[in-house]
């Protein structure tokens, strides 16, 4: 089967700085970015996000929900309530770029004469007073992520899988159960998410069968650590080879590098990541997609 190169620029919790205020984005075909895009999700902050992801320069561009607007109180945060829908509107109607909440798309790449299949979640299980958007409870994980379909490239959800690369100064296993059963059943290509942000990294899974847990079998030595170069993930035929099905490169794309408002600010870069996807038609994207919510 002829493949070709898709070249996948990742990104998260970026909250509320752009590129070039830390951190700057490299060339690419795909931006993902798995969300905490804001600090407090007001509508400065979401309109400043839209801005700049609006005018970064990729083919496709794949955003999921912020836990930090359209909060679950509308209290507490010096966010307006009146705002709230406003926020989101800024996102659901915007051309721009792909908005997934909880939600399947097709994107299309074509000057790469294929198309990616995606599905995108800003869901995040609720540790209790956090007061944030797109929270659940334990006993509703299952059922939530049970909604991930099979037919998917890629996976982007802002928090992790439990136990791969969910460090964090809050907890010490920051990622959901659920989740990660739901990533044994899938099996994407590539899974990016966010949210812890001390776990940022990357790493292989391999997977050996539906009922156990994925096994890390390659660990990523970052060649932008200390150095000028990208953080490139290389997953194609002139690097690790990543075998559709067997294997799924996991990457936490944290840009800052520290829990909020703790120390001062330092930030990672964006993991660059190339995959080999089959030659496939280049069909229309299907638009910004939403599903329906968790209360």
């Amino acid at each position: 089967m002829s493949k070709v190169k898709v070249r996948i620029i990742c990104v998260s919790d970026t909250h509320n700085h752009s590129p070039r205020e830390g951190y700057k984005l490299p060339k690419g075909d795909v931006l993902i970015h798995a969300g905490d895009f804001t600090n407090q999700g007001s509508l400065a902050e979401v309109k400043k996000a839209v801005d700049w992801i609006s005018k970064a320069d990729f083919e496709a561009k794949v955003i999921v929900a912020d836990p930090d607007y359209a909060l679950k109180h509308k209290s507490g945060w010096g966010v307006v309530p009146a705002d709230v829908e406003a926020c989101r509107n800024l996102v659901v109607a915007n051309d721009n770029f792909v908005y997934l909440q909880h939600a399947s798309a097709v994107i299309p790449l074509p000057s790469k004469s294929t198309h990616l299949r995606i599905f995108g979640s800003p869901y995040s299980p609720d540790r209790g007073r956090q007061n944030w958007a797109f929270q659940y409870e334990e006993n509703a994980a299952e059922s939530i992520w049970n909604a991930v379909p099979e037919e998917v490239d890629i996976l982007v959800t802002h928090t992790p899988p439990r136990g791969l690369l969910d460090a964090s100064k809050h907890w010490e296993e920051g990622g959901c159960p659920a989740l990660k059963s739901a990533l044994l059943r899938v099996r994407p290509l590539v899974h990016v998410f966010g949210h812890c942000h001390e776990g940022r990294g990357a790493t292989v899974v391999q997977h050996i069968n539906r009922s156990d847990n994925p096994t890390p079998s390659i660990t990523w030595d970052d060649p932008g650590s200390q150095s000028n170069k990208q953080s490139l993930l290389n997953l194609s035929r002139k690097g690790l080879d990543l075998r559709s099905g067997e294997q799924t490169a996991l990457v936490n794309a944290s840009i800052m590098a520290t829990s909020f408002h703790r120390g001062s600010k330092a930030f990672n870069k964006p993991v660059v990541v190339d995959i080999e996807i089959p030659l496939r038609d280049a069909r229309t994207a299907s638009g910004n997609a939403e599903a329906a919510g968790v209360e």
